[in-house]
């Protein structure tokens, strides 16, 4: 890694963390050890949070590393920054306004995302590095019985190694331990796979007696690729020419009185950046995921811990997917049309999920047809807080630069809703 220190200089490097409760350092303390133990030296940590901070933590992690603290439910200091700029106070709003706090007290994993970037951006920091609290920085390289086998890696020089070069704005990549899908099989498993927008994973679950839904990883990572599919939890981004970059973006909504936060503001970023200059690279640093929480024990689909965390992931699935297609069918990546595209992912939750339910005795698995309806009825707001964002960013990268235009996005607002029949 050497050339990539000597590439770096006097770069700035944060570290990026979201978090409902700030207050646990460790995860913190364990990324900046390993910064420090491969001779990186940080300029700090922004941490987004939504509903509480506990001051000892904070302290223990200014022990190790300055610490940014930002409320990713519209941070008033950050909108003060923002209207300082010369963006309008309805620009800021499109970037910051978080309408599930008042009603539900619940912020979209994008907000979090985009309160530490918008931070980081106005700081003047060079590169912007995410983990979650449940990866480490070390690839799971075996498990043997009930032992597993861990190999420490050098988090930011991997990640810095290609995210140096002038041509790449993003490096990220998979992750190692147990897949988020449990093993399991069933008729009508293809149905639901493909009315979650997991239709991939299919092939990979007819395998699971094989593998276990467990990935490892190389001790050492492989050669850098190209990649369109960019991981929130082992993300890097260069900061220097923003206009590469775009904002993060999750929907939200509420089904059976419950408000959900929808998966995949990665996904989304991924779609994106693909209208955009700059390349994405998966370095092949297999971080190690807790999908669980209780690693090294193996995921049973029976225990209803396991199946509580599947049930909200195929709620959040479900609410990313009608808005996803959505957009892949404003930009012309959609295979169909989107009103076939909606319909078809209604049944195949109408199938899967049926024979889910009967599968796991969970009738919870039933309604994620009722789910996908409600998903479906919020995506008009959806769109227009879409919108309102994009617009707050091309206002930001005018306001940071403005002797370059920003990047015009394909234009999505005439496009009809269909109805779900």
């Amino acid at each position: 890694m050497e050339l990539c220190l000597r590439t770096l200089g006097n770069s700035k490097i944060t570290l990026g963390l979201i978090t409902r409760y700030l207050d646990d350092p460790e995860p913190i303390i364990r990324f900046t050890n390993n910064a420090e133990k491969f001779g990186h030296p940080l300029d700090r940590v922004i941490v987004a949070y939504s509903h509480g901070v506990e001051p000892e933590a904070v302290a223990a992690v200014e022990e190790w590393i300055n610490i940014t603290v930002v409320k990713a439910s519209g941070d008033a200091n950050l909108r003060s920054r923002l209207l300082a700029t010369g963006l309008s106070a309805d620009e800021v709003d499109g970037l910051l306004d978080v309408p599930s706090w008042l009603s539900h007290r619940e912020v979209p994993y994008g907000a979090y995302r985009n309160a530490v970037l918008f931070q980081a951006l106005l700081d003047g920091l060079d590169y912007l590095l995410f983990f979650d609290t449940d990866i480490r920085p070390a690839v799971l390289t075996a498990l043997r019985g009930e032992l597993p086998v861990w190999q420490e890696i050098d988090f930011i020089g991997t990640h810095m190694a290609s995210l140096s070069k002038a041509d790449v704005a993003v490096t990220t990549s998979e992750y190692s331990g147990y897949y988020i899908i449990p093993p399991m099989s069933f008729d009508g498993l293809g149905d639901l796979l493909f009315g979650l927008g997991k239709g991939m994973a299919l092939e990979y679950l007819e395998d699971c007696h094989k593998h276990g839904c467990l990935t490892l990883g190389p001790a050492s990572p492989g050669p850098p690729a190209p990649t369109v599919k960019p991981l929130g939890g082992n993300l890097g981004l260069s900061l220097d020419e923003p206009r590469r970059l775009a904002p993060f973006f999750s929907t939200i909504y509420t089904t059976l009185g419950t408000c959900i936060m929808g998966r995949g503001e990665d996904t989304l970023l991924g779609q994106t950046l693909s209208d955009f200059d700059g390349r994405m690279i998966d370095v092949d640093l297999l971080l190690f995921h807790d999908t669980y929480d209780d690693f090294p024990r193996a995921p049973d689909i029976r225990r209803k811990s396991v199946r509580d965390r599947f049930y909200r992931a195929c709620l959040g699935w479900i609410g990313r997917n009608p808005f996803m297609s959505w957009y892949l069918n404003g930009v012309g990546r959609l295979e169909t049309s989107l009103d076939t595209e909606i319909n078809l992912q209604k049944l195949g939750l109408s199938v899967g999920g049926e024979s889910a339910a009967q599968f796991l005795d969970d009738p919870r698995f039933a309604k994620l047809p009722i789910a996908f309806e409600d998903s479906y009825e919020a995506l008009p707001q959806t769109i227009d807080r879409y919108h309102r964002l994009m617009q707050g960013w091309k206002a930001l990268l005018n306001a940071l630069a403005p002797e370059v235009a920003p990047h015009e996005q394909v234009s999505e607002g005439d496009q009809q809703l269909p109805l779900a029949s």
